[in-house]
């Protein structure tokens, strides 16, 4: 793959030890059988079972879940728990992710194959034939730590863009959309964490499922993440907090009579929050002025965040 032009960006850098986020048990997490689990990963330190994003639950005796960990070794495993069979854990193999590093990770399951992706390349595969995923018994969806009953595995590093399908995607449907924020609303995507707010303790789900997470500690650093469209990336945070908080639209007055694909922009911007607000307005004002045609009153654009 072309290298993409990196752009910095906020993130959250686990200490290996005592911060993770805790998404909880969601219906939405259940998925019946085809799944695709997806993230960016920056990993400085490989453990066996490390959890990146992870329910799964394995006593040997009592196993169920999915999850993307690390293999102890140069590689990630994608984990899966099937009706009829033991938890498998299928390694992307020796060298295909190195250290202090930016790497992009997926693991699929069409229900007759799984296959590990390392930066878009097909690393591995298994025949494994079943009807659907077990979730018995059922354990809280982490980013940045595996955890069952009795075994603790955190992550040392940073960790971006999850993603979560109740679909099995192409090799391809990756590659494509590796590099890219996607709008949260794709067909089959059932969860999608950014972790790129930048302080606070929420992760927000940015599908319409607003299944977000708990940050126990947060440590929000910025890194050169290899994601080229960065400029709308927050765009419609708000819009998708239904189940948290519902947005108060504001209003603002102009000078000029906008189209009526600027104010559906202009609504997007009022409803969303952060400093983005302060880049876009900035933009509009020199917009404005450089198509006035005659002296306005002075007027004092302002922001308020309650």
């Amino acid at each position: 793959m072309t290298e993409p032009k990196k752009s910095w960006e906020s993130v959250i850098a686990f200490d290996g030890q005592h911060n993770w986020i805790n998404l909880g048990k969601k219906p939405e997490f259940k998925i019946a059988k085809e799944i695709t689990l997806e993230a960016w990963i920056y990993c400085q330190n490989q453990r066996r079972r490390t959890g990146i994003v992870s329910n799964v639950f394995d006593t040997t005796t009592t196993q169920s879940g999915y999850g993307l960990l690390l293999d102890g070794k140069s590689g990630i495993f994608f984990a899966l728990k099937t009706g009829s069979k033991r938890i498998q854990y299928l390694s992307s193999n020796l060298d295909s992710i190195k250290l202090n590093q930016w790497h992009h990770i997926a693991g699929t399951y069409d229900g007759q194959q799984m296959i590990v992706y390392i930066d878009g390349e097909k690393k591995a595969t298994k025949a494994i034939a079943d009807s659907l995923i077990d979730y018995e018994p059922e354990n809280d969806l982490l980013i940045g730590t595996y955890k069952d009953n009795n075994e603790t595995y955190p992550f040392l590093g940073k960790i971006a863009e999850v993603r979560i399908w109740s679909v099995a995607l192409s090799q391809q449907q990756i590659q494509q959309n590796t590099n890219k924020y996607l709008t949260g609303n794709e067909s089959g995507l059932i969860g999608y964490w950014r972790l790129n707010e930048g302080d606070g303790n929420t992760a927000y789900d940015h599908t319409a499922n607003a299944n977000h997470g708990i940050i126990n500690i947060n440590n929000w650093v910025k890194s050169q993440l290899p994601i080229t469209n960065i400029t709308n990336s927050k765009l419609g945070v708000t819009t998708n907090m239904s189940k948290e908080k519902k947005a108060t639209p504001k209003t603002e007055t102009d000078t000029t009579a906008p189209s009526a694909d600027k104010n559906q922009e202009i609504q997007s911007h009022l409803l969303s929050t952060g400093l983005e607000d302060y880049g876009f307005w900035w933009q509009q004002m020199a917009k404005d002025k450089a198509n006035q045609s005659e002296p306005e009153k002075p007027f004092r654009r302002g922001r308020i965040w309650a």
